[in-house]
């Protein structure tokens, strides 16, 4: 059997024992102690519903920390160690969507009440600040784990990095909502800082603690960056066409509340070409304030969903996301680390994306 056909079993494998592992640490730093704060964490993570009682099941996915692991893995380094650092950037991760929910109105988080809902706006954002302080106390438990300070420093330095590309993005993202004349280039920067940091930023630093050299530490990044704009690419088209089962929102939630998706933009600004009637239908409706009833609000999310398809959004979006995986693998591919990282790097691309490959 090729090692193509080896991997996606192998990147499964990894996957899960470094979600282990991860979660592991990431108990370890939060803790379970009784104060409401940390209890409140613990509900957003998964580990317990809102009166305390341990939950079943998954926290997630997880990708971000499986992605520092597996750049860890891949440059021959140990995985256990860099743990703290994969558990830090989940942690930002976490902290990044309580505040997504609080701005962007969003009720539900995996299928649950959004910890808004649940403790109110204020004490959200103050659990997400809480998280945001623990993923950085968790990169200062790296030299214990025997990293040289040079390291540590250079992880810190890439973490720090990502976590002010991610708040650039949720700026842009958020002024979005206040202009009309959204581009896809605009779009494109927002994505870079927003979604695609927060990849880029995991790949390098498992690079840097597994000990890669400059260039492959910069191939890391580069695919985890384009591998950050075909998700968020996926994800758009999953925030207007997706299963609520899949996705934990409502369907068409993106769309009800008038999010300027790149699908959206995309319409927007080319669809005229490919039907002027739905742009023009797209841009009168999103000139319009969402609709309050859940009801009238659902059967006009369906109808803008057919209004951008119609345009070719839903197309171009997808089209994207190909094109951006392919560019990310070209990375790995020429950085020399041979065809068994390719192949796990292929597995974990499909893992994002959604798609077989």
């Amino acid at each position: 059997m090729s090692t193509t056909d080896e991997a996606p079993l192998a990147f499964g494998e990894r996957a899960e024992r470094y979600r282990a592992l991860v979660e592991a640490e990431m108990r370890d730093i939060v803790g379970t102690g009784p104060a409401e704060l940390y209890g409140w964490m613990r509900y957003h993570l998964g580990w317990e519903d809102a009166a305390g009682e341990p939950l079943r099941g998954s926290g997630g996915k997880m990708l971000r920390p499986v992605a520092l692991l597996l750049a860890v893995d891949l440059v021959g380094g140990e995985v256990e160690p860099a743990a703290p650092a994969a558990a830090a950037v989940e942690l930002v991760h976490a902290f990044s969507l309580v505040h997504d929910d609080v701005v962007d109105g969003s009720r539900l988080r995996r299928e649950r009440p959004a910890l808004w809902t649940v403790v109110g706006p204020g004490q959200a954002i103050n659990t997400g600040d809480g998280l945001f302080g623990l993923a950085h106390q968790a990169m200062h438990r790296l030299p214990a784990r025997g990293y040289a300070e040079r390291r540590v420093l250079e992880a810190m330095r890439e973490l720090t990095e990502g976590t002010r590309r991610l708040v650039e993005g949720q700026y842009l993202d958020i002024s979005f909502e206040q202009r009309a004349d959204v581009s896809t280039r605009d779009y494109l920067e927002m994505a870079a800082g927003k979604t695609a940091a927060m990849f880029a930023c995991p790949f390098a630093i498992g690079a840097l603690l597994g000990g890669a050299e400059g260039r492959v530490v910069a191939a890391f990044r580069e695919f985890g960056a384009r591998l950050g704009i075909a998700f968020q690419a996926v994800d758009d088209v999953l925030g207007a066409w997706g299963d609520p089962r899949v996705t934990g929102k409502p369907a068409g939630d993106d769309l009800r509340t008038r999010k300027k998706s790149y699908p959206v933009v995309w319409a927007l600004e080319s669809g005229s070409a490919r039907d002027a009637d739905a742009a023009r239908e797209l841009a009168a409706a999103y000139a319009t304030p969402p609709l309050d009833d859940p009801d009238s609000a659902g059967a006009e999310a369906r109808r803008l969903a057919v209004l951008v398809e119609r345009a070719g959004g839903r197309e171009a979006a997808m089209r994207i996301a190909v094109e951006e995986s392919a560019a990310a693998l070209g990375a790995i591919e020429e950085s020399g680390l041979g065809a068994v990282a390719v192949a796990l790097c292929r597995s974990f691309a499909a893992s994002v994306t959604g798609r077989e490959s």
